[in-house]
C-alpha cells in the first residue's frame, strides 16, 4: 500500500527546484541533457565493444632505446638503452576517462583494427577530423569509425571517396575503411555523438603457444 505525504520546501529550495524542473513542470534542458548522457553511457558500457575501465594498479618499467630502431640488422648493445618507461604514462593521458575496447568488426580494417585487437579509446578529448572514434548512433548504436568533418574536406578528397566532388554531406559524418562496409551519413532526423577517440590500438604481433 502507497501513501502520499505532503512534502514541505523553503522558498530558496523550491526556486532551486522550479530552475531544474521549469515553469511548466517538465525537466529543464539541464536535467534532460544528465539523462540523455546517462542512456549513451549505458549503450557505451554495454556495447559489442566489450568496454572496460583502466585500472592503474601496478608500474612496469621497460627500458627505452637511446636512437630509433632501423628495420635492419637486429641491435643486442645494452649501451643503447636509456632510461625506463612506464607504460602507464606512455598509453594513458587521463585514467579516469580512459578506458579498454576491443574491435567487433572489420569496419576499419584498411586502418589497421582487426577483429578482438584492444584499443584505448579517452572519454576526455576533443574528437577532431579525421580521428578514429568510438560514436554512439541515433542514441541506440556503438559503432568504432573515422569522424569526418565535411567543412575539413577538399573537393578532391570528397570525390576520391564517393566520386562525386559536389555531393551534399552533413556537418559530420563516420567514414569505414573497409570497402565492404558503409559508411555512416545520417540524414536530418538522424544523430551521431562521440563517446571518446581512440588513442592506441594495442594490436598483439606476437601470439604464444599455449604449450609454451
Amino acid at each position: 500500500m502507497s501513501k502520499k505525504l505532503p512534502i514541505y520546501f523553503s522558498d530558496e529550495a523550491w526556486s532551486s527546484l522550479q530552475q531544474l524542473m521549469g515553469s511548466d513542470g517538465k525537466p529543464s534542458p539541464t536535467i534532460n541533457a544528465l539523462l540523455e548522457q546517462q542512456s549513451a553511457d549505458q549503450a557505451f558500457f554495454n556495447s559489442s565493444l566489450n568496454v572496460q575501465a583502466i585500472q592503474k594498479q601496478s608500474r612496469l618499467e621497460i627500458p627505452v632505446a637511446l636512437e630509433r630502431i632501423p628495420a635492419g640488422p637486429a641491435f643486442a648493445n645494452k649501451d643503447v638503452f636509456d632510461k625506463a618507461l612506464d607504460l602507464n604514462d606512455l598509453l594513458v593521458i587521463n585514467p579516469l576517462a580512459t578506458f579498454i575496447a576491443h574491435v567487433d568488426s572489420e569496419s576499419l580494417l584498411y586502418a589497421g583494427f582487426e577483429i578482438n585487437d584492444t584499443f584505448l579509446v579517452d572519454r576526455s578529448l576533443k574528437a577532431k577530423h579525421g580521428d578514429i572514434v568510438v560514436a554512439l548512433i541515433d542514441n541506440r548504436e556503438i559503432t568504432l569509425k573515422r569522424l569526418m568533418v565535411t567543412e575539413k574536406m577538399s573537393k578532391e578528397e570528397i570525390a576520391n571517396i564517393f566520386g562525386d566532388a559536389d555531393k551534399v554531406l552533413p556537418d559530420i559524418w563516420l567514414k569505414a575503411e573497409n570497402p565492404a562496409y558503409e559508411h555512416i551519413i545520417p540524414n536530418d532526423s538522424e544523430s551521431i555523438v562521440v563517446q571518446g577517440v581512440v588513442t592506441f590500438n594495442l594490436k598483439q604481433l606476437y601470439k604464444r603457444s599455449s604449450h609454451t
